[in-house]
């Protein structure tokens, strides 16, 4: 653990917050919210690439962090997106298309996303191993 740098810190806190949001988009599926099929793929896929910047500096960890920070963005507009009516129907006091109860459930998985998304983009620019 001595020749880990922030990097390494940053991309494990990314694969934690990663694997927290596939939880929730999983939870939230099964509430009967309305998911992607690909959302959980692209989560999923965020996640070995982060395990992969777990393995230190390599030539393919570049790739692997954009790629990362890339599936995580698809994964946070495509929920928002799909969720919008829950949020919305929520604020508004109506019901109408979506499921106002599940508003909770899209706000926490776009916070969890885009905490994920922002420390994605740190490791990108940060050293993984001294």
């Amino acid at each position: 653990m001595k020749n880990k740098a922030f990097g390494f810190y940053t991309a494990a806190l990314t694969l934690i917050l990663t694997v927290a949001t596939l939880v929730a988009v999983l939870i939230y599926g099964s509430k009967g919210g309305m998911v992607n099929s690909l959302v959980p793929i692209a989560l999923g896929a965020a996640a070995v690439c982060e395990v992969s910047l777990l393995f230190g500096e390599k030539v393919w960890t570049d790739f692997t962090g954009i790629i990362a920070a890339t599936l995580l963005a698809y994964a946070m507009m495509t929920v928002l997106s799909d969720g919008i009516w829950n949020i919305a129907e929520a604020f508004n006091g109506i019901k109408m298309v979506g499921m106002p109860e599940l508003s909770g459930m899209n706000i926490t998985m776009a916070v969890l996303n885009l905490v994920a998304i922002v420390t994605a983009i740190i490791t990108n620019f940060a050293q993984k191993s001294k």
